[in-house]
Order: structure tokens, then C-alpha cells, then sequence
């Protein structure tokens, strides 16, 4: 055994190795906590059920690319958003820089007005709920619903 007969060797053993997982514990414990606090609770890629629209949502940003068979070139283009978790509300705001990156991508196959109606339909205020990989964003001023599924 350890230490053999010495019974202060195995205690001191005994109270380094209590002592190391309790240090552990506490880490671990903590590293979660902090993760559930401050992380983004929306963050990764998003499908949705009935357009298939894929959005892909990382710290700064959300991607949004339509498929082809609703906008004829594939649109994608990036916007910015706020989160707010207290309230669960999610902001996405479209800013004329990135429209004008988008139009240019396309190599001038959309026109500004195509591009225009089809983020300004979603650049709004939403109430989020997230529950078993599933996101349903409903339009604060409108009340329609868009349901995501977690890719």
C-alpha cells in the first residue's frame, strides 16, 4: 500500500489528495458557471424550417444565406446584431456597407431594391426562445414567427 504502516504519511497523502480535488471542483464548477453567464445563448448555425434560410451566428456577426431557389444567385451577406438576455430579445441591424459588399459579390446580378426587400424583411426586433435545438424568433411589432433548427 501507500506509504506502507506510516499512518502520518498516508494521512498527509490523504489531505494533498482531498485538498487537489477540491481545487478541481471548484474550477470545474466555476468554468461552468462562467460559460452559462456569458456566452450566447444563439451562437452557431441556424436553418430555417420553412425557407431555408441558413443563418450562422458568431460573436460579432450573423450570416445569412438564402438558397438558391428564393434569390437567384445564392444570397449571402453579413449583418450585425445586438442580444439581449435579460428581456430575450434579438436585434439584427442591416447597415449599408454590408449591402453594398453583398451587391458587389453578386457581380451585379442582384439589384439594390432585391436585396433591400430581402433583408429588410428580417433586419427587426425579435423575441428569441431556444429549446431542444430549436429557435423561434417572433417579430416584436408583427407577431410572425420564423422556427430554426440547430445545424
Amino acid at each position: 500500500m501507500i506509504a506502507g504502516n506510516d499512518e502520518e504519511k498516508r494521512s498527509r497523502i490523504w489531505e494533498i489528495i482531498t485538498i487537489v480535488s477540491t481545487v478541481l471542483i471548484i474550477v470545474i464548477v466555476a468554468f461552468f458557471l462562467i460559460k452559462m453567464f456569458t456566452s450566447n445563448p444563439l451562437e452557431g448555425k441556424w436553418k430555417s424550417e420553412d425557407s431555408g434560410l441558413l443563418m450562422t451566428i458568431d460573436k460579432n456577426s450573423v450570416v445569412l444565406e438564402w438558397p438558391e431557389e428564393f434569390v437567384d444567385s445564392g444570397l449571402e451577406i453579413s449583418l450585425s446584431y445586438r442580444i439581449d438576455k435579460d428581456t430575450k430579445t434579438f436585434t439584427l441591424i442591416a447597415d449599408e456597407a454590408a449591402l453594398q459588399e453583398a451587391i458587389q459579390e453578386s457581380d451585379d446580378t442582384l439589384t439594390e431594391e432585391e436585396l433591400s426587400s430581402s433583408v429588410d424583411t428580417l433586419a427587426a426586433t425579435y423575441d428569441y426562445n431556444v429549446e431542444n435545438r430549436k429557435l423561434t424568433l417572433t417579430d416584436r411589432e408583427y407577431g410572425e414567427q420564423m422556427i430554426f433548427d440547430k445545424q
